[in-house]
């Protein structure tokens, strides 16, 4: 990955500032890849400057010509900004920026909102933030385009250039992601020193010493880590709320049993804590997130919900919460096997763990084995805006697709580099039409934008159905022809 460093200074602390920086974080950075911003050039000390003036209300000016000249520098993944009083952790940058497309347009930081109303939200100068290529590379044309003087939004550098962002998303779709790792202010407490990616105001060299210091030591512990810790295969996943936590008994038990799976069963909880008792009885591994903010996507979707839909969409909000299963907790196994609370196992697990699941996400196709389901009946259509958006960042051609039910999914954790559950958090508050809540967000990301979806085959080495959502999909059969069934009736949920 090369990634070009942009940091704003100014000639009062070329020898204070920028040499703790130097002599700290960027001491193993190519110095190519590293541009000083102030007001004079001095290429071999990687100053630049077009005889701006060098106070705090031009700093916009040494961006905007930083931007019109340097024409020499489209081909870096990323661009990351920062102050000349901000630390680096750098290995915890590159692992961050792993999980995205450089290609796409991407806007990661530390995001304010204390003047939203009056211009947008933007991030966070101080505390840094990052640019894919792609977006880069559409700011460069844009600022070449409008010129220097009409590129001028702004005193603020960092507001300016959200400015100009908040206008580009009119003709991109450009991912706009908060990041309170981007750290404004010093840590508070020790969780934010252990996450933190940036920190804010390291104005001294003992300041830039001391996190220096954190972060050799962090990538020593790293490494001793990786030699002796040997990655986990696989984890069952579940998630539910109390509500569903009968029908994820009865998954878990399955498991258990009949699916004579004895290693890692992760659960997640969403609005209760597990029984001490049943999670050690049956070994489980208990999980809570943060609950998904959903005030965004009601809003869009309004109190009334979908003209075409159940009504999910308003009254099953706990289906977004599936998509933790993306998280980055899921990287310590190999492989992840998500079942819905209720789904019953009614065979060895063995001929799950038989597919190949490298690079992709396995799931069953939505409808019958002989029909295909197309994906326009997966969305609502009552907002023609969002229709001709996702025709738009996706091709026309997805609504004429199949796409796979979620009920059941296997899949490789090195995707989360490409797709991860903030992708998707971030696309079910943009492409607010889905009437499945979560499933149609998996399918736009995982299916047609990074085309990693691969369907289940219809049967196993035994000869029996892998999976379905009912027997009554094929006659004459009954439970003892499947090895999962979504919604079984040839065996109650009751029997047992």
């Amino acid at each position: 990955m090369k990634i070009c460093y942009i940091i704003s200074t100014c000639d009062k602390y070329l020898d204070t500032r920028v040499k703790y920086q130097m002599e700290t974080f960027l001491n193993d950075i190519d110095k190519n890849d590293i541009f000083y911003l102030t007001s004079k050039s001095n290429i071999e000390k990687r100053y630049f400057g077009w005889n701006c003036m060098d106070d705090e209300k031009n700093i916009t000016w040494k961006y905007i010509h930083f931007f019109y000249n340097m024409s020499n520098i489209l081909e870096y993944d990323w661009y990351i900004f920062v102050d000349d009083d901000t630390f680096i952790f750098i290995d915890r940058l590159k692992l961050l920026l792993t999980k995205y497309n450089k290609d796409d347009f991407y806007y990661i930081g530390n995001e304010l909102d204390h003047i939203k109303k009056d211009f947008c939200l933007y991030m966070s100068g101080g505390a840094g933030y990052a640019i894919s290529n792609g977006l880069y590379k559409i700011l460069y044309n844009h600022v070449k385009c409008n010129g220097i003087n009409n590129s001028y939004k702004h005193w603020c550098d960092d507001l300016c250039i959200g400015l100009w962002i908040n206008e580009l998303k009119n003709k991109y779709n450009i991912i706009q992601i908060d990041n309170k790792n981007f750290l404004i202010d010093p840590h508070k407490n020790h969780d934010d020193l252990n996450n933190a990616i940036t920190i804010h105001r390291t104005m001294t060299e003992e300041a830039n010493r001391f996190y220096y210091n954190i972060a050799k030591q962090n990538k020593k512990e790293k490494n001793n880590i990786e030699v002796n810790n040997i990655k986990e295969d696989t984890t069952f996943v579940i998630v539910t709320d109390l509500n569903y936590f009968k029908k994820a008994k009865r998954t878990i038990i399955d498991l258990r049993s009949k699916g004579n799976w004895q290693k890692d069963i992760v659960l997640i909880t969403v609005d209760f804590t597990l029984n001490n008792n049943f999670k050690d009885f049956y070994n489980i591994i208990e999980v809570k997130f943060n609950q998904i903010d959903k005030s965004e996507l009601l809003n869009k979707i309004g109190e009334n919900g979908f003209s075409n839909s159940d009504k999910r969409e308003i009254i099953k909000l706990n289906q977004w919460e599936k998509l933790h299963v993306f998280d980055d907790y899921f990287m310590k196994w190999k492989r992840v096997i998500f079942l819905d609370a209720g789904l019953r196992v009614l065979d060895d697990v063995k001929y799950l763990l038989e597919l190949d699941y490298k690079g992709k996400i396995l799931a069953p196709k939505d409808g019958s084995y002989n029909d295909y389901n197309l994906f326009k009946c997966q969305l609502s259509y009552d907002n023609q805006d969002i229709i001709e958006k996702v025709k738009k960042d996706f091709g026309e051609n997805i609504l004429n697709e199949n796409y796979f039910l979620n009920s059941i999914w296997i899949y490789d954790t090195n995707i989360l580099r490409l797709c991860d559950k903030n992708q998707m958090i971030t696309a079910m508050n943009t492409y607010t039409l889905c009437r499945t809540n979560e499933m149609g967000v998996m399918n736009l990301l995982l299916r047609f934008k990074y085309n990693l979806w691969e369907a289940f085959p219809v049967k196993t080495s035994s000869y029996k159905f892998l999976f379905d959502w009912c027997e009554l999909n094929n006659p004459n059969t009954n439970w003892k022809d499947y090895c999962l069934i979504k919604y079984p009736v040839t065996i109650s949920f009751d029997d047992c």
